[in-house]
């Protein structure tokens, strides 16, 4: 009805249908792919270069000419994570990062280790909820691998719904009734 037609005349003002994705014409390794290689190389040695502090959160953008090999005449997003943590803290910051995440990780699992053991004492809703927040910092890494998001909201977010599930989890008292 009414919502497919929505999607039609949205389908057809974002021009979708002229759009590519690249792939299936390409051969060897496309533009975009050798825009992030660059920008990589280009954190790795802003690191070398920085590896107590890095260049400074928000900065890499600012030095990528500095640092880059290749120069097309615009300054770059790193479009990694991991990449863009290096580069802005140095190998110190993205150590104290990477831990903080593996805590965050082994909280979540533990949490819903405990859970899944005592199932019965906790609400159905409460499994779901530390699944999806398991699923949600696995998501953040696997998508922070072609994203910077390191210093942006949804890892801390998830942070702090996994701390405060595991201190729900670790007071719950079980159902009164």
């Amino acid at each position: 009805g009414c919502g497919s037609s929505i999607l039609a005349i949205l389908y057809v003002v974002a021009g979708i249908s002229g759009r590519e994705s690249g792939g299936a014409h390409e051969q060897g390794i496309d533009e975009s792919a050798m825009g992030r290689i660059h920008a990589w190389d280009a954190a790795f040695d802003m690191a070398l270069d920085n590896p107590i502090s890095g260049v400074g959160i928000d900065n890499f953008y600012y030095n990528y000419f500095f640092y880059s090999d290749f120069w097309d005449g615009m300054n770059h997003a790193v479009h990694s994570t991991w990449f863009g943590v290096l580069a802005e803290t140095g190998f110190l910051g993205l150590i104290v990062f990477l831990s903080m995440l593996f805590a965050v990780i082994r909280c979540a699992k533990n949490t819903l280790t405990k859970i899944n053991r005592h199932s019965n004492s906790y609400p159905p809703i409460i499994a779901t909820i530390a699944e999806g927040i398991l699923s949600g910092i696995i998501g953040f890494c696997v998508a922070g691998t072609f994203l910077t998001q390191g210093f942006t909201w949804p890892l801390y977010i998830l942070l702090a719904f996994t701390v405060a599930l595991s201190h729900f989890v670790s007071n719950f008292k079980g159902v009164s009734g």
